[in-house]
């Protein structure tokens, strides 16, 4: 589980390379606070990738991700796209 931990913008100042390294290999979450107040939020690439996705997902509820259907409907999919668009292509051009 992903610990939750806060630093202050001049701690973050004076120690970026130390925050840094908590944030990517420590798996914690920073919150980072000015006068008290949280500004921002630290994570790691790897956690802000799979954050980007969720979003992707939830934004488009049609969508699936590939690894929820069997690799042979996968495959099915893709051949029907491009069935698909190779006849639009046809069609655009008459």
């Amino acid at each position: 589980m992903t610990k939750k931990a806060v630093v202050t913008a001049s701690e973050l100042q004076r120690a970026s390379g130390k925050v840094l390294k908590r944030v990517a290999l420590g798996q914690e979450h920073l919150i980072v606070e000015r006068a008290g107040y949280p500004v921002a939020v630290m994570l790691s690439y790897a956690e802000y990738e799979l954050l980007l996705r969720a979003q992707a997902l939830q934004s488009q509820p049609g969508l699936v991700p590939a690894g929820e259907q069997p690799v042979d409907q996968q495959a099915l999919i893709v051949a029907q796209v491009a069935e698909d668009h190779t006849a639009s292509q046809r069609g655009a051009e008459q």
